[in-house]
């Protein structure tokens, strides 16, 4: 499960701060394309658009329904200050779609082997 495969919803939960039903991406690639890198996240976060819109999240994950959407990326590598513009503007793309957004790495206390 990964960035690469955008069939999959590589992990959902219930965002303990805001209550949001996150869904999140796993952004292993680095950034040494960052067109390459960023059309296949824009894939990606469109496949969970649909997965979203069709009613399959609250079908496959109910502990979700009724909450606000999120989408969120933890990338292994720091992405270079273009992939951040981008990134915001794909965050304000989804803002009005109603849909929450965030990036970053790998929250502290959480194990990335496991």
């Amino acid at each position: 499960m990964a960035i690469d495969d955008a069939g999959t919803i590589d992990a959902l939960g219930i965002e303990p701060e805001t209550g949001h039903a996150l869904m999140i991406i796993s952004d292993c690639l680095d950034w040494s394309d960052v067109v390459a890198h960023m059309n296949a996240l824009q894939y990606k976060v469109g496949a969970y658009l649909g997965f979203i819109h069709s009613g399959q999240l609250d079908e496959n994950f109910p502990e979700g329904a009724g909450r606000a959407r999120k989408i969120g990326i933890i990338q292994q590598c720091e992405p270079p200050a273009i992939a951040l513009q981008l990134l915001d503007g794909l965050g304000q793309q989804l803002a009005a779609m109603n849909v929450e957004f965030g990036y970053g790495p790998l929250p502290e206390g959480y194990d990335a082997q496991g």
